[in-house]
């Protein structure tokens, strides 16, 4: 479970944004939280702002920071890391950019981070709570300074000559079986997720071909609960090599600089059982690409979320409610609010501009977060609705849309043609 994001000089937040997890001394909707050890943990969050106010900012840190730790252990030497940090200052490329997770795996509590430009890392930390007092791993200073418990020292210092000031010390120390990174790795690389609307269908068709039909039957029932004329479908997909004069790379990166290996090849037909003129019952087959991008939404979301419900992963998303009906998405957030149906901790991060689901009958003062950009410096800020102290039986959606929480876009004057 993620209990804590940190970040500092990334796109537009100049200065360091907390996202917390960990409940508050809010009293709502206590069945909803999940429990480690003593500590009660949000299992969502909402993140509302006005366009361009840097909502999407915290999901790209997010990706960032998840891809960057994912990607450290393949990254040649002398390549940049990719880092965007806040633009409107001298010197930005210059600029160190600073990340920090605190998260629970495998029952133990782990504090990771690092700090990087776009060629080095500087700073590296990682720490484990197996009691009330956190136990350093390893400390990495000054790009290449280590240090470590009298107990490690032995084992992991020879994984220093192996890492590059471009890497992050955890990924290379668990690439050469290091036990005592590994776990804290893995959360990492299996159980966070960040995603918008478009990378949904990737993951769909991913999980589709890796299951086996597992999740069909889930993906028909969902489908007709959110009431698509749909009887049913078929999908069938295959691993295929990937052709190096196809592929279309970014700005900046060389065919030299990518892996070239294998891609999933699916496809997936919607059938529509439709009553012909004469009275009868006649099924038709449509691509998936021909349906509507709200049927598209609907059932690639659906895969991704029951997986991360089944494995208590915790995933982000982006502009939610892109393409969905309100209720669907409500109905998604439930799901998640549910200890019934959540019942091993999965988590759900996500922006959206849909109000209606500003409701304290929903969710609790510390779900709900505000994201406002500063127009004179271009800096973002992140809130919690909490830190304003609403009564619960005040209308939020109410004082939200008429400005109490900021984080609104400031509309005013006659437009004149």
């Amino acid at each position: 479970m993620l209990l804590q994001f940190n970040f500092t000089n990334f796109r537009s937040f100049r200065d360091e944004a907390i996202l917390s997890m960990e409940a508050s001394k809010d009293k709502s909707h206590k069945e909803s939280l999940i429990t480690f050890r003593k500590e009660n943990i949000l299992p969502c969050v909402a993140i509302y702002g006005a366009n361009a106010s840097g909502k999407s900012n915290i999901f790209k840190a997010l990706t960032f920071a998840i891809r960057f730790i994912r990607s450290s252990n393949e990254r040649q030497i002398g390549r940049e890391t990719g880092i965007a940090p806040f633009a409107f200052r001298d010197n930005a490329k210059d600029t160190k950019s600073r990340f920090d997770f605190v998260f629970t795996t495998n029952d133990v509590k782990y504090e990771y981070g690092f700090v990087c430009d776009s060629e080095k890392v500087y700073d590296e930390y990682l720490y484990a709570y197996k009691s009330a007092k956190p136990s350093r791993i390893f400390e990495r200073e000054d790009v290449n300074k280590y240090s470590y418990p009298s107990s490690l020292k032995n084992e992991m210092k020879q994984y220093e000559d192996k890492n590059t000031e471009n890497k992050l010390f955890l990924a290379t120390a668990t690439a050469w079986n290091c036990e005592a990174t590994r776990d804290a790795y893995n959360w990492f690389e299996k159980s966070i997720d960040t995603y918008t609307p478009e990378s949904f269908e990737n993951m769909m068709a991913h999980q589709m071909h890796a299951d086996n039909g597992k999740h069909k039957e889930d993906l028909l029932k969902w489908i007709k609960q959110a009431d698509f004329n749909i009887s049913g479908f078929d999908f069938s997909s295959k691993m295929v090599d990937l052709d190096p004069d196809k592929l279309v790379l970014p700005p900046g990166i060389k065919l030299d600089d990518v892996e070239i290996g294998e891609a999933l090849e699916y496809h997936m037909n919607i059938r529509h059982a439709v009553e012909t003129s004469d009275g009868h019952i006649k099924e038709y087959q449509l691509p998936i690409k021909s349906e509507s991008k709200g049927t598209l939404a609907s059932m690639t979301y659906v895969i991704p979320i029951l997986y991360a419900l089944e494995q208590g992963r915790t995933i982000t998303i982006d502009e939610i409610d892109t393409s969905l009906h309100p209720m669907l998405v409500r109905y998604i957030i439930e799901m998640f609010l549910d200890p019934e149906i959540n019942k091993n901790g999965a988590q759900l991060l996500f922006n959206t501009h849909d109000v209606t689901l500003l409701d304290l009958d929903l969710f609790r003062r510390d779900q709900i977060y505000f994201v406002e950009k500063n127009n004179k410096t271009g800096a973002s800020d992140l809130y919690s609705l909490d830190e304003f102290s609403p009564r619960k039986s005040e209308n939020i959606r109410k004082g939200y849309l008429q400005g109490r929480y900021g984080a609104i876009p400031a509309i005013g004057g006659n437009f004149e043609w």
